[in-house]
Parts: structure tokens; sequence; C-alpha cells
């Protein structure tokens, strides 16, 4: 992740981050403090943020973590249970589930043949159109259309 694209997904969530620290810590000084330390660690860990999809679920669940933390250090005896119910439960949830999803996939592709990887890599990393795929690995674009319907097949089966 490049400083400008962090600038415009992590930063750009700064304000929901204050307010949620501010909900989950009743103080302002203490919010500003724990949403600096998140997107300074975020900082530092940015090049995995790039293969996050959600990030402002994985920033807003960092941030919780860091107050969880902070109020920890300050020997306040914090439930943690009612932290978490002051969050939107669905999209925590959303965010974890999707957060296994990526790590199944990784692995189920992990499984796929090396010229399966190959094409994977081209059409969704890389942004390749069919006929660029079949130039780049030397096959027709049919025999390209038709490895990728048999991977399809085997990522589905794989990730169910």
């Amino acid at each position: 992740m490049t400083t400008e694209q962090f600038i415009r997904d992590i930063i750009s969530l700064q304000p929901a981050m204050r307010r949620m620290a501010e909900l989950l810590l009743h103080d302002r000084d203490l919010a500003a403090d724990a949403v600096q330390e998140t997107l300074t660690r975020l900082w530092t860990k940015r090049w995995k943020l790039g293969r996050i999809d959600d990030k402002k679920n994985y920033c807003l669940r960092s941030l919780r973590n860091e107050c969880i933390d902070m109020l920890r250090k300050q020997r306040h005896l914090a439930n943690i249970e009612q932290l978490a119910d002051t969050l939107p439960a669905p999209p925590l949830q959303e965010a974890l589930d999707a957060e296994e999803k990526y790590l199944q996939l990784e692995n189920a592709i992990s499984q796929l043949s090396p010229i399966q990887q190959q094409i994977v890599r081209l059409k969704f990393i890389e942004n390749r159109s069919t006929k660029e795929i079949a130039s780049l690995t030397g096959l027709s674009a049919s025999n390209v259309d038709t490895i990728m319907s048999r991977t399809y097949t085997i990522l589905r089966e794989k990730i169910q």
C-alpha cells in the first residue's frame, strides 16, 4: 500500500475511528491517543493492508483492541463483552468471516496446478484479459477459458 493509498483508504477513516474510541473510552483525550496509536500501528503494517478487502472493519477492530489495551493499562475493569456490544456485531463478524474466507481461498489457490495458479494470478491480481493471458502463457483463448472454468469449480468446492 502506497502513502497515497494509505491516506485515501485509512486516514479518511479517522473521524469514524475517533467517534468509536470516544464511545468506548468515554474520554476525548484517550480516544485521540487510541486513534493515533492505531494509525501508527496500521502505518507500520501498511504492506499487509493492501490484501484486506474491508479496510474499515479491519481498522475499527484494531482500534477496538487498542481501546481494550488502554483500559487494561489504566487498571479499569473493562468488561470485554460489554465493549463488544457497543460495536455493531454484523460488520465485525462479516470482517472476520471475510478474513477467514480469504485464508481459505489463499490455501485453495496454493493447491492448484502451476498453470491454474498462473492464470488466477494474471486474471485477478494483474487484471489481464483472456487474450493477454493466452499470449503470455502460450495457450489458446478458449483453453484459458476452459482452465478458468475448471479452476472456479475447484475453488468453489474447496471453499465451501
